[in-house]
């Protein structure tokens, strides 16, 4: 564990809707400015809900950038025109949609001071040549922890295309999300003087390994007062504490899956292979067995042939009873489609309203204007760039087993000058991996490891 070093806590109570002229910079967005200073590259470690943005802009403004790359999540992309044009006089372009050739031909007519693409499209060609040919004057990568794989196409390309760029500038608030190591490839687009340009001489310089079938295991970590000195040369910490938010409760939720969807349930877990009345669930491997045996506490199984199948209730019946009771806005999170499906059916069973956030459907927009007071989100889609912060209180229907995109979901939730108590509701099915997968998130590890694990 690497600690940062922590930030006084400011008061509540700053006013963060839009203005006629930007409102006042908190003491912590002041602070990190003052450490960027006029250093070539830099991390903001900023918690979500603090201002990270904000700071960004405020750098870009200061440092008089004419032109700038923003790299970021697919997801907010459109979300920093809106943010550019708040805190500044920058135009901004997002391109967010449309082929690659259809964003490089707006891209290269554009004028104005800012672009914004998403990681997934950046490195795809032609925009890829363009944007190397380019004279940029500073490169933003939001969630920096999104190409923390020192091998990916995505990682590659800014790692080359930085080189080019003399202002580098990360934003992330979860720049180690799984290992220490995650944060190798964020710092070679920033600074590769820091860390060097070879993941292998990083790894066995702060890492403990041994040999396993072929490959090196990571079993640990050393050095990690030294990671954490460099790491901390240009990267500036907030904690969450700055909010001042009463302290969230957790809160789990019990319920008892049927006789037959248990029997279901421990034949799979034992032999890879179950028989339900219109088919057959298997599973190929023990990743597999994980996501078929975490469908069946959602109350369903997959059979062979693709086939949904309703295997139990118990879980469903639990969220009936939970926001039966609530009468104000709720974000319910869901790992799979078929869960999306139950709590819009929970919903409409008590007269409730219901929107999603979903790789499917898009409804945050309606939900956040005062629309539905039920919002289901797949968790995938409900971390980065997001703002769920009308809901007081969530509920995991199921669990995902990203910890980055777990830490990310509640963190949406949050805002500055919040002052009620944010409650977190987990329905987990008693005997099953639902409470193995909890265990793992709550103490922060990772979650297929403990899940591969045999206890």
């Amino acid at each position: 564990m690497i600690l940062a070093p922590k930030m006084p806590q400011v008061a509540p109570g700053m006013e963060t809707r839009p203005e006629a002229t930007p409102p006042p910079l908190w003491p912590h967005q002041q602070a990190a400015l003052d450490f960027a200073g006029g250093k070539a590259a830099v991390m903001l470690d900023m918690a979500m809900r603090t201002g990270k943005t904000r700071v960004s802009v405020e750098l870009l403004v200061r440092r008089g950038i004419h032109r700038a790359l923003i790299l970021c999540p697919k997801r907010v992309v459109d979300v920093w025109p809106e943010q550019v044009a708040r805190y500044s006089d920058y135009t901004a372009l997002a391109l967010n949609r449309g082929t690659i050739a259809k964003r490089l031909q707006l891209a290269a007519a554009y004028r104005g001071n800012l672009i914004i693409i998403n990681y997934d499209a950046c490195w795809r060609e032609p925009f890829k040549s363009w944007a190397l040919s380019e004279p940029w004057d500073a490169l933003i990568m939001d969630e920096s922890h999104r190409v923390k794989a020192p091998g990916g196409v995505a990682s590659r390309f800014v790692a080359t295309l930085s080189k080019r760029v003399p202002f580098r500038l990360g934003l992330t608030g979860t720049p180690m999300p799984h290992s220490p190591l995650d944060i190798y490839a964020q710092y070679r687009a920033l600074d590769p003087t820091i860390f060097g340009t070879s993941y292998r001489r990083f790894m066995y310089e702060y890492a403990v390994t041994k040999p396993m079938q072929g490959f090196e295991m990571v079993v640990g970590f050393k050095n990690q007062d030294k990671l954490r000195a460099r790491i901390y040369s240009i990267a500036f910490h907030v904690g969450k504490d700055v909010l001042n938010l009463p302290e969230p409760l957790h809160l789990i939720q019990s319920c008892q899956p049927s006789a037959a969807a248990m029997r279901i349930y421990k034949a799979l877990e034992e032999d890879f292979y179950a028989e339900i009345e219109s088919g057959t669930i298997t599973a190929a491997n023990a990743m597999v067995k994980a996501l078929r045996l975490q469908q069946i506490t959602s109350g369903f199984g997959k059979t062979e042939s693709g086939e949904e199948i309703q295997v139990d209730t118990a879980k469903e019946k639990l969220l009936e009873d939970l926001l039966e009771d609530i009468d104000e806005p709720v974000a319910v999170f869901c790992r799979f489609h078929h869960d999306l499906d139950t709590i819009h059916r929970v919903a409409k069973r008590l007269k409730k309203g219901s929107q999603e956030l979903s790789g499917r459907v898009d409804d945050l927009k309606g939900w956040q204007g005062g629309g539905a007071p039920i919002l289901a989100v797949q968790i995938q889609a409900g971390g980065v760039g997001i703002d769920l912060s009308r809901a007081k209180i969530a509920i995991y229907y199921s669990l995902g087993v990203s910890l980055g995109d777990h830490l990310q979901s509640q963190s949406r939730l949050e805002a500055y000058g919040q002052t009620h108590q944010l409650a977190y509701y987990y329905l987990l099915a008693d005997g099953t991996i639902d409470h193995k997968v909890f265990r793992a998130l709550q103490a922060k590890q990772d979650v297929i490891e403990a899940l591969l694990r045999r206890d």
